[in-house]
């Protein structure tokens, strides 16, 4: 039987692409449903989302000036957002989930930002690295304080300052 298990385990492996995603723009609002992960053994934690932000850029160079194109999208990635079996009407925990895409979201706006105030040099692949680094760290760096200071959603009062202030800055950069 248990052999049994670990091979239905080994296929829902060997079928899901966790390279598989869908963006910000696709796909705003979080259902539990897009949660497809499994859980990691032994995690405190009750769900856990994945995201990123990602770019891709084609510069040409006419009359000795470089052109700049890009697009930028945050991205989810299901079979590597898990939560654990709990009531499917844990709003307040899908709640705090979707800030943290919420927070992608932003970071990809300010990516579009910079890129849209870059002028392209001799050295651009280095520069374009250097500007996604960075914003890269900053969204990384808000993620983890967000789960600090809201202790993963536990602490009501603070996830309701977190709330209110992410849908402002989603309203600030709405055009980016």
């Amino acid at each position: 039987m248990m052999k049994l298990a670990w091979c239905f385990v080994f296929l829902l492996v060997l079928n899901s692409n966790p390279s598989e995603y869908f963006t910000y723009a696709d796909h705003p609002v979080l259902t539990w449903e897009d949660f497809k992960g499994v859980p990691p053994q032994n995690t405190r934690h009750f769900a856990s989302v994945n995201t990123g932000i990602a770019y891709n850029y084609e510069v040409k160079i006419l009359n000795g000036d470089f052109h700049l194109s890009y697009e930028v999208e945050s991205q989810f990635y299901p079979q590597l957002s898990w939560k654990k079996n709990i009531q499917e009407s844990s709003r307040d925990l899908l709640a705090h989930e979707q800030l943290h895409w919420d927070i992608s979201e932003i970071y990809a706006r300010k990516l579009r930002t910079a890129l849209s105030k870059y002028r392209p040099r001799k050295s651009y692949k280095t520069d374009l690295n250097e500007i996604f680094q960075k914003i890269e760290s900053e969204r990384r760096k808000l993620q983890k304080q967000y789960d600090r200071e809201t202790n993963h959603g536990i602490n009501k009062e603070e996830q309701a300052r977190w709330y209110i202030k992410i849908k402002e800055q989603l309203f600030k950069t709405t055009h980016l």
